[in-house]
This record gives structure tokens, C-alpha cells and sequence, in this order.
């Protein structure tokens, strides 16, 4: 029996069986050294007591491996040319009493250490993050003139327009006006209106997004979160969740402009002349109605599926412009219509 316990385990034939013949024989030949009369009675009355009681033992130390330990072990020393009656041998023990379960493991540590970080591009950052996975906060600075505050922001990417309270935009020097833009915001109680605003700045770690549309919702705050942070931010960049590290990493997209942050604030029509033989020119103007001035302006003008760009060229803060442009020979449509294809603000003055 120990030495099918000791197989078991994987132990060193060698090692098992001298380990198994010292537990077996040991006491009963220490019994002998400490008498002179009947050594060989009182060594064999010691060694079936003692064989007894290990085997009666094992189900306290080794719950549920006594017979198939016999069986291991009677097959190993008959060399497995019994190994029929080695098996029958060990069923033939009575059932094994329920004293003992089998060893409990041990409960292994839990590592809180991160994996190391990703090497970052130039034109990527990478920010911790707050939540379940489903719902993110993520940490930002906003700065208007002076002003500038640290935020924490839930990234939704169902807003298309970032939000801040009331409150916070007064204490930025950023408060809406009576002539502020008025867009359609989305939000989890429904559509609602909303004034816009343009702040100078918000911070991703050390990414600064210039010229940021930010709606006016009091509901859209809540907790410890200031507001949302929209697709107009996060928009302009590929976004990855590291789960491991709780880390959301950034990488600007090549392509990136600020259509989304400028389209409140720039007013487009337009107007087409035809000539004799198929010839179109349209005149497109363009009002800048944001104290920042842009750096291009792109319209597009589109027809059944056709589409064209016509770029405005730089317009300042608060003016307008204008361009007159052919149009390429076209199948004719039935109806023309202008809309912002592209904007980029101009960097501020000083």
C-alpha cells in the first residue's frame, strides 16, 4: 500500500520503496532492540499491529487511495505477474470509512501588477480609465482664455458633440450667449435643444484638440463626471481598450479634421448659373460665424449621388467668403444642395 501511495505521487522507485520498508519494519525492529525474551514473538505481534493500524490509518491522510494504492503497490512487488490478484486482493477491503476529504487546495495569489506599458507613438496617448468596460471615464483638461480644468468625462461614442454643464462653461468664461447655435441633442432621456459653444482647447494627456463644440446639458453630468466626451474628440482617433492595463490608447487618424466641432458655427448657400451647352457655374458663400478663424473651409455640393468640392479658402473669425467655381460635365440631376465637407480651424493668434 505505501508503495502504491509513494507511485502515485511520481516519487523515485528507490526512494518509495526504502521510505516504504523503513515505516513498515522500523518500529517493530526498535520494539525488539528493548526486550531479550521471544524477539521474534514480540517482533511479529509489533509488525501486524503495526501494518494494521497504517492500514486503518490511510483513509485519514489519503481519503479514497487505499485500495487503488494496494493494488499499485502488490502488482509492483509480484513484478505485474499477478496483476489480477493484486486488484481482486484490494477490492476485497472493506469499504473505506468516510473520515477525511480529499487535501483542500491552496488559494494561489492574485497578481495586481499591469503588464508593461505599450511604447507610444508621437501621435498617440494613452489614458487611464474608470469603469466596467461598458461604461468609461476617462480624465481630460479643458482650458478656455485662462481658465483650464481638470475633468473626468464618460466617453460615449452615441454623442456626437462633447457636453458640459451650464455651471462648469461659466466657470470656464465660456457661458452661452442669447446668439449661440442651437443644435438637436441626443441624449438617454431623448432629443432635446441644446446651445453650443466653442472652447479653445481640451487636453488628452499631452494631445491638445483645438477648437472643441461643446453642448450646454445639465443632465448629461452625472457622478463624478462632468459630462460626456463625444464624437467630435474622440472621433479623431483610432481607439483601443487595454482591459489588462485599464488604459484606453489613442492613435490620431491621418484624416482627421474639424468638420464636426466648425458645422454649428458655419452657415453655407449657394447659387448656379447655367449657360447655353451644358455649362454650370455655381457661386458658394460662407459664413463663419465662430470668433476662431478656419483654415480651409470645404464645401461640397452634391446632386443625385454626385459630388463635388469646392474649398473656400481661409476664412477669419466672424467673416464671410465666397468663390465662384465651374462645375466638371455632369449627367443632369434634378436638384442641387451645399453642404460642409471639411474644416480645419486656424492655429490662435499668439
Amino acid at each position: 500500500m505505501l508503495l502504491g501511495l509513494g507511485l502515485h505521487r511520481g516519487g523515485a522507485p528507490v526512494a518509495v520503496s526504502v521510505t516504504a520498508t523503513l515505516l513498515v519494519f522500523g518500529p517493530a525492529t526498535l520494539a525488539i532492540l528493548f526486550t531479550r525474551e521471544r524477539r521474534l514473538l514480540r517482533f511479529a505481534g509489533v509488525l501486524a499491529t503495526w501494518c494494521v493500524g497504517l492500514v486503518l490509518a490511510v483513509p485519514v491522510y489519503f481519503p479514497g487511495e487505499r485500495q487503488q494504492a494496494l493494488a499499485s503497490g502488490l502488482a509492483v512487488m509480484t513484478l505485474g505477474r499477478v496483476d489480477g490478484l493484486a486488484v481482486g486482493v484490494a477490492a476485497a477491503l472493506p469499504d473505506e470509512p468516510q473520515v477525511a476529504r480529499p487535501s483542500v487546495p491552496q488559494a494561489a495569489a492574485l497578481t495586481t501588477t499591469p503588464p508593461p506599458p505599450t511604447p507610444l507613438a508621437e501621435d498617440q496617448t494613452a489614458l487611464p480609465y474608470e469603469g466596467d468596460g461598458h461604461r468609461l471615464s476617462l480624465p481630460i483638461v479643458v482650458q478656455h482664455g485662462n481658465a483650464e480644468r481638470e475633468l473626468w468625462m464618460m466617453l460615449d461614442t452615441g454623442a456626437t458633440y462633447t457636453t458640459l454643464t451650464h455651471e462648469m462653461l461659466a466657470a470656464l468664461g465660456a457661458a452661452p450667449t442669447d446668439d449661440a447655435p442651437v443644435i438637436e441633442l441626443h441624449t438617454a432621456n431623448g432629443a432635446r435643444q441644446a446651445q453650443i459653444v466653442l472652447l479653445e482647447r481640451v487636453w488628452l494627456a499631452d494631445i491638445p484638440i483645438e477648437g472643441v463644440a461643446v453642448a450646454v446639458c445639465d443632465a448629461c453630468a452625472s457622478g463624478e463626471n462632468a459630462g460626456l466626451l463625444g464624437l467630435n474628440v474622440s472621433g479623431g482617433f483610432n481607439t483601443t481598450i487595454d482591459a489588462d492595463r485599464e488604459e484606453v490608447l489613442l492613435s490620431r487618424r491621418a484624416r482627421a479634421d474639424n468638420k464636426l466641432d466648425a458645422q454649428p458655427f458655419v452657415d453655407l448657400d449657394a447659387s448656379l448659373v447655367r449657360y447655353p451647352g451644358g455649362r454650370i457655374e455655381v457661386d458658394v458663400r460662407g459664413n463663419n460665424r465662430a470668433a476662431r478663424g478656419l483654415e480651409s473651409l470645404v464645401a461640397a455640393v452634391r446632386c443625385d449621388g454626385q459630388s463635388w468640392g469646392v474649398e473656400l479658402g481661409p476664412v477669419a473669425g466672424r467673416t464671410r467668403a465666397s468663390t465662384r467655381t465651374r462645375l466638371p460635365v455632369h449627367e443632369a440631376c434634378g436638384g442641387y444642395e451645399v453642404a460642409l465637407e471639411a474644416a480645419r480651424w486656424a492655429e490662435p493668434e499668439g
